[in-house]
């Protein structure tokens, strides 16, 4: 069952069996079947959850890459061929824990429904039943984690997450991250919105920074070890960072700054926003430039830096990099 690395960019059309996608969420199971017309396919994935979503009319020009983001609901990193059929295996003391509530929810629904004698108290039950299913329903839409997908192949099973793959690179690791980055400091909202990001202050965008310097710098990486584990500490400082910015919010900004960045930050939604007109944007663009510059705060964009992300520029230059002469 030896998998074979083909490109993400591979057309649906181009596949002849099941495909092992790993993505930032784990790795995913993607199958396809002939769709009502010639050209046309239905994939369904199988994902680590237990859930199996299908995306139907795919045409054969479908790249891999967005069928599997479509699917998963998570970013693709590699793909690989496997052979064999995908099974689904319940594991019991899951499915137990999973529908026994839902079951007990039934039962107290139905005794507050039946049992009169009880008064008052039968509402209760009967609430408290009908909440109970309500979210036990609710969850295995999320989830079926009672169930698990396996690859077989002449009677050998194989768990997608046991299908032996080789070491993803750390430069895809590091790539990926750089692109994600690149893209959030580009996003004259999301700056402004969660700007601990961009601030060399804060302890977990400092680490963050330090990691990628260090990585650029390749400095202190004496063997593949050292720089695997580098890699990883790439891309989980980038992960806290991003965590604790989005979690302050504004309130990184000092409380003197903050109802004009606040307008800034409404601004620069009306400025990107493709719903308004041309006049609109443009006096939106020129009112968060001003008040961005008034503010003149290191973390946030710059006026001169706003105008060149709504208007469309190149991705601006990482934490720790010197801007183009």
């Amino acid at each position: 069952m030896e998998p074979q690395e083909i490109p993400l960019d591979t057309p649906v059309g181009h596949l002849d069996g099941p495909v092992l996608v790993e993505t930032e969420a784990g790795r995913t199971l993607i199958t396809r079947k002939q769709g009502e017309l010639e050209r046309e396919f239905t994939l369904h994935a199988h994902l680590p959850d237990g859930r199996r979503p299908a995306l139907g009319s795919v045409p054969d020009t479908h790249s891999l890459r967005d069928a599997a983001a479509s699917l998963s609901g998570s970013r693709p990193l590699r793909a690989f061929r496997v052979r064999g059929e995908v099974r689904s295996r319940t594991r019991a003391w899951r499915w137990f824990l999973t529908f026994v509530p839902m079951v007990l929810g039934i039962i107290v629904a139905i005794l507050g429904l039946s049992w009169q004698s009880l008064g008052l108290f039968r509402f209760m039950l009967l609430a408290a039943g009908v909440t109970t299913v309500v979210v036990v329903a609710d969850s295995l839409k999320k989830s079926q984690r009672y169930r698990q997908w396996l690859l077989q192949h002449e009677g050998e099973k194989v768990r997608s997450i046991d299908v032996p793959l080789p070491d993803l690179p750390e430069e895809i690791e590091v790539d990926d991250v750089k692109v994600e980055y690149g893209r959030l400091l580009s996003d004259i909202v999301y700056r402004i919105e969660y700007p601990a990001l961009f601030d060399p202050q804060e302890p977990t965008t400092k680490a963050f920074t330090l990691a990628l310097l260090q990585w650029d710098n390749n400095d202190g990486v004496v063997g593949d070890d050292e720089r695997r584990e580098l890699a990883r500490r790439v891309r989980t400082t980038f992960q806290a960072a991003r965590a604790n910015a989005e979690r302050l919010g504004m309130q990184h900004i000092p409380d003197e700054s903050r109802e004009r960045a606040t307008t800034a930050l409404g601004a620069a939604r009306l400025a990107t926003d493709e719903g308004s007109t041309d006049a609109e944007r443009a006096t939106a663009l020129s009112r968060a430039i001003e008040i961005l510059d008034q503010l003149a705060l290191y973390y946030l964009p710059t006026g001169a830096q706003a105008r060149k992300a709504v208007t469309g520029s190149a991705p601006l230059q990482l934490p720790g990099r010197k801007a183009a002469e």
